[in-house]
């Protein structure tokens, strides 16, 4: 049975024996995640974005159409235009009664241009995001995974970060592409299923450090098995964090750096060793 001082204890102990290049790893490691999540942040936002769009050029065509109705209300389209009288100095009103629906048609045409135009770019700028998420920065996130837990048995290498683009970079590709799709589309049924299998997913990338030929559903289910038993043990390992994460904060973000960051990724390495292979510091 694991406990979080010992697990603490062995990811500390490993990051201070390699301590520089576990600085520089988990700076690349924390500009990943950072990416990632603006990049799924992003994605997931423009579907909202556009409803907000649809449902602004809605009001603004109700706002033409009130106004237009200002200005003709008092008129009956089906008077003749010659049974208006003329004032003293001849001068008559002459009002097209069409106005209403050529603003209304040129309004419509615009909207639907302009969301045509947004939902193109959207697409473009989603395609293109997921592309550079899980073609370089899932695998180099997946690369960091394993050096830290290389350097829980000895220094590691930095090329350890780069192991990925090889024989089964496709393969790695795929399994975080879809390990990530899992979470998020349980993540559909409410914030807190999405969270239970964050957890039940989270050794993913320490299971494919060690096997990147590996297939997705063997990981995923490789890591469930781990985690059974151990999710709630995991989250509360990780809200033992929060007060280095507030000092990180007071030194804008230098102490997560220089310390909290490897910690972290370290402690997280060796919850993955322990387990594993039932190795737990003393």
């Amino acid at each position: 049975m694991w406990t979080r001082k010992s697990v603490k204890e062995k990811g500390k102990k490993s990051f201070f024996v390699s301590y520089w290049k576990c600085v520089l790893v988990g700076l690349i490691l924390c500009a990943i995640l950072g990416a990632g999540s603006s990049f799924g942040s992003s994605s997931s936002g423009y579907i909202p974005s556009l409803t907000n769009i649809i449902n602004r050029n809605d009001d603004a065509g109700d706002d033409i159409d009130d106004t237009v109705s200002d200005i003709t209300g008092d008129i009956d389209p089906d008077v003749d235009i010659d049974d208006i009288d003329v004032d003293s100095d001849g001068f008559h009103i002459d009002i097209d009664t069409d106005i209403d629906d050529e603003i209304t048609g040129l309004a419509v045409g615009a909207f639907v241009v302009l969301l045509t135009v947004i939902l193109v770019i959207s697409l473009i700028i989603t395609a293109f995001s997921l592309a550079f998420r899980y073609l370089l920065l899932s695998p180099i996130e997946y690369g960091c995974r394993k050096f830290f837990r290389k350097n829980l048995d000895e220094p590691a290498k930095l090329s350890n970060i780069v192991y990925v683009f090889g024989p089964n970079y496709k393969s790695v590709v795929k399994t975080a592409f879809l390990r990530d799709l899992f979470i998020w589309l349980w993540s559909l049924l409410f914030i807190v299923p999405g969270i239970i299998k964050a957890y039940e997913y989270r050794l993913v990338p320490y299971i494919v450090s060690e096997n990147p030929s590996i297939n997705f559903k063997d990981a995923l289910a490789e890591s469930k098995k781990l985690m059974q038993g151990n999710k709630w043990k995991a989250f509360v390992l990780d809200l033992s964090f929060i007060g280095w994460d507030i000092l990180s904060l007071l030194t804008w973000g230098m102490l997560d750096i220089f310390f909290v960051g490897p910690y972290k990724a370290s402690t997280d390495a060796a919850l993955y060793e322990t387990l594993k292979y039932g190795i737990d510091a003393k």
